[in-house]
């Protein structure tokens, strides 16, 4: 059965790589935009018979000599059936970091096919960039599998495509000979000029010198990168006052997702000292980056699934990050602001209305597919509060893979127990609580009312690095008033 299911989803992807039309879209195109990025460019569907958002992952940045920051990034294919579907790689670009141009589509798998003849269709995962300035030009390293089965191949190669510019004409010229069969290739440049492949997947992560006279073949055998902590996947290196610096996915669990982490090295290969957790899950089940400093400010580039609410759909954002002088990277604010004030955790019994969640829009404080509505008038962000006949107002109809984010302040470490004010109108409703981005309550039932319930969730443990909740319907559809905190223990009183 599996055979026949992945032969029929192959033979549907060859036949949209042979009859779907290229985009008529005349690049390059430039907007202005903020997080999520690159949603308001157009894409074909898989079908090809209309167009929808542009849903990238995976991103690559670079700051070139032409003065532009450029993203490489991978393209998730809709509808989505999984990674498999991945393909059509594109390049973005900005000055200011508020207007963005996508340049197109530099290559795809049918590119890798009919340029050097190995591969399949699909299987584009997340791919870099770098110049070479001997010979001029920028060179494009990808993963990619070179034969069907079983899902995802044993037979994973690092692909070269080469071009005198860095956002189009690129040519594949071959992959890297002796380069481990993993995904996720980085590739850094020293300061002497020395170039290293890094690619990594499934807990394995490895590192080698190429051949500085050839980028297509390893100067040496890859080496294990020993010392990181939890590594899932995305390497990333850079060189910061010194010190290089690995970051990558971790393993972290369950339906909040990967964390990103960074590990520290006085040498290019390792070995690594685990520095901690640089950005929080985001409920999307992956987790890829890249940092890069830009006209002064550092950014950490990453991806969510916050537009699609589709694991397999995802979008490129970014956010500011703060290096410390001692050379520790802070964790990633992204997680807005108060709408009123941070939930304040002092061991205090506290109300806390479910329509305060932080602003700052659906990539940082919540999430809703509907059309705000605009009648309510309760704030500008709207997300389909409604007000309560009593007085007060609630928030409605909060749907499978919606959520809601409050900030916290920790004055009082310990476990609390919570108690929501909720009802749900669709059967099998679920919802459960994170802190963090990590679940701390697991998946709570809600059953089908008409009537207000409350509904306690496990007792949840706060930190004084506890920095915002999280609210997080799994399934069904549900009504959410407001949640009430109380010290579960004496400790807290």
């Amino acid at each position: 059965m599996r055979l026949l299911t992945f032969l029929l989803i192959a033979t549907a992807i060859t036949s949209h790589a042979e009859t779907c039309p290229a985009s008529d879209t005349e690049y390059p195109v430039t907007k202005k935009m903020g997080n999520p990025l690159f949603v308001q460019f157009k894409s074909p569907m898989f079908e090809c018979d209309s167009t929808g958002p542009l849903y990238t992952a995976d991103p690559s940045a670079h700051v070139w000599d032409d003065g532009r920051l450029y993203i490489y990034a991978s393209h998730d294919i809709e509808p989505p059936w999984g990674c498999d579907r991945m393909d059509r790689y594109h390049v973005f670009s900005t000055t200011d970091m508020v207007n963005w141009t996508d340049h197109g589509e530099i290559l795809n798998s049918n590119d890798v096919k009919e340029q050097d003849g190995w591969g399949i269709d699909g299987w584009m995962w997340a791919p870099d960039c770098a110049y070479n300035p001997k010979d001029k030009n920028y060179y494009f390293f990808f993963p990619h599998v070179n034969e069907p089965l079983p899902w995802g191949g044993h037979d994973w190669r690092v692909g070269v495509a080469k071009s005198k510019y860095p956002d189009k004409d690129f040519k594949v010229t071959g992959y890297v000979k002796g380069a481990a069969s993993l995904i996720d290739p980085c590739v850094f440049i020293d300061d002497d000029g020395q170039v290293y492949l890094y690619n990594g997947g499934g807990g394995q992560c490895k590192g080698a010198r190429l051949d500085p006279d050839d980028w297509t073949r390893l100067a040496e055998e890859p080496h294990p990168m020993e010392g990181l902590v939890d590594f899932h996947e995305g390497t990333w290196i850079n060189k910061i006052n010194g010190k290089y610096y690995l970051s990558h996915a971790d393993n972290h669990p369950g339906a909040d997702g990967n964390r990103m982490r960074y590990a520290i090295s006085d040498s290019p290969l390792g070995p690594w000292v685990d520095k901690g957790v640089i950005l929080y899950p985001t409920g999307c089940g992956t987790s890829h980056g890249s940092i890069v400093e830009y006209k002064g400010q550092w950014y950490v580039f990453y991806h969510t699934s916050n537009y699609s609410g589709r694991g397999e759909l995802r979008s490129v954002c970014f956010d500011p990050v703060r290096i410390d002088k001692d050379g520790t990277i802070n964790v990633v604010e992204n997680w807005g602001k108060p709408f009123k004030n941070a939930v304040r955790i002092d061991g205090k019994a506290l109300i806390v209305e479910a329509e305060d969640y932080n602003r700052g829009g659906e990539h940082y404080a919540f999430h809703k597919f509907e059309i705000p509505d605009k009648k309510t008038k309760y704030r500008r962000d709207d997300t389909g509060i409604r007000p309560l006949n009593h007085g007060g107002h609630y928030v409605a109809g909060i749907k499978g893979k919606e959520w809601m984010r409050y900030s916290t302040e920790v004055f009082l470490p310990g476990k609390y127990n919570i108690t929501l004010v909720i009802r749900a109108s669709s059967p099998d409703s679920k919802i459960h609580l994170s802190v963090n981005g990590i679940d701390a309550t697991g998946s709570i039932s809600v059953p089908v009312s008409d009537r207000w319930l409350s509904v306690s969730l496990p007792a949840v443990d706060f930190d004084t690095d506890s920095r915002y909740i999280d609210l997080r319907v799994e399934n069904g559809t549900i009504d959410i008033d407001r949640f009430i905190m109380v010290p579960s223990d004496n400790k807290n009183k």
